[in-house]
């Protein structure tokens, strides 16, 4: 999760990060490949969340900055992007970047990660 100067890294490994900014995901592949050592590769995402994806839209900014993947939808769907995304191998993880002020990334990170753990318990099951 990222705040204007200042970001909480929520990952299990101990390796060193280097974090990326694209404008899509294939771009974000190609970057992480150039990427050398035993690092984690950490992507970071514009996102707005809401209830549905109409509430996330209006609390969507015109963003001036292209240069980050964006998200505009629920938690649900933001946990199954990340998912994604580590599955693919195109990120080990994820910054999270308001799209618009007044978000709340500490508990959009919490939601997320709380559905990532209950989502690799029911696969380990």
């Amino acid at each position: 999760m990222a705040d204007a100067d200042e970001w909480t890294e929520l990952t299990d490994g101990s390796e060193p990060v280097v974090r990326i900014t694209a404008p899509d995901l294939a771009r974000a592949r190609r970057i992480r490949a150039g990427v050398d050592g035993d690092v984690a590769v950490i992507l970071d995402i514009t996102v707005a969340v809401g209830a549905d994806f109409r509430s996330a839209r209006r609390a969507l900014q015109v963003a001036t900055d292209d240069a980050n993947v964006r998200y505009v939808g629920t938690v649900l769907g933001l946990a199954g992007l990340i998912a994604d995304i580590e599955a693919a191998g195109v990120a080990d993880g994820v910054t999270l970047v308001a799209a618009a002020p007044g978000q709340d990334l500490r508990a959009v990170g919490v939601d997320v990660q709380r559905l990532l753990t209950s989502r690799s318990q029911a696969r380990a099951s």
